[in-house]
């Protein structure tokens, strides 16, 4: 199963962008859901991934309001490939804001677009989960429609 990185440390990480507001806790969903290590590119999500060890999020159809979408995915490597959350966070961050203006059209320090990375649990990291998962949203509105290529 996978988890956020404790707000903490998000919040750390996007305070680094000083026009970026802290990002809104996290709820976990309710209701139909899928794990957040199947999630897909381009899949939009009716409300915040779950946090925690449920790893659950529950997905929806583009086209209906919703809270977000996977902008992106991949393997990150930690030294020795040791589970240490601090560096995970690091190139978590890392990896989804390099992968944010492929995605969204503008560099992510000049969008009014938010993003946060799923990570893996140091559970998981034991199975050999090395996927981070991007997930961009609008803070101040749900979206309808793909924000791919969104521009702003």
């Amino acid at each position: 199963m996978r988890k956020i990185l404790a707000i903490a440390a998000l919040t750390l990480l996007l305070a680094g962008c000083a026009s970026k507001p802290a990002a809104k806790p996290l709820n976990i969903v309710k209701g139909i859901t899928i794990a957040t290590g199947g999630l897909t590119v381009g899949q939009c999500l009716t409300k915040e991934a779950a946090t925690g060890a449920v790893g659950l999020a529950q997905a929806t159809d583009c086209a209906k309001p919703h809270f977000g979408e996977v902008m992106s995915a991949g393997k990150i490597r930690t030294a020795g490939d040791k589970f240490d959350e601090a560096k995970i966070a690091e190139l978590s961050n890392n990896f989804c804001i390099k992968s944010f203006e492929t995605f969204a059209g503008l560099r992510y320090d000049k969008s009014r677009l938010q993003m946060f990375p799923l990570v893996p649990s140091s559970k998981s990291w034991l199975n050999a989960d090395r996927i981070v998962t991007c997930i961009v949203y609008d803070q101040n509105q749900l979206t309808t429609g793909s924000l791919k290529g969104a521009n702003r």
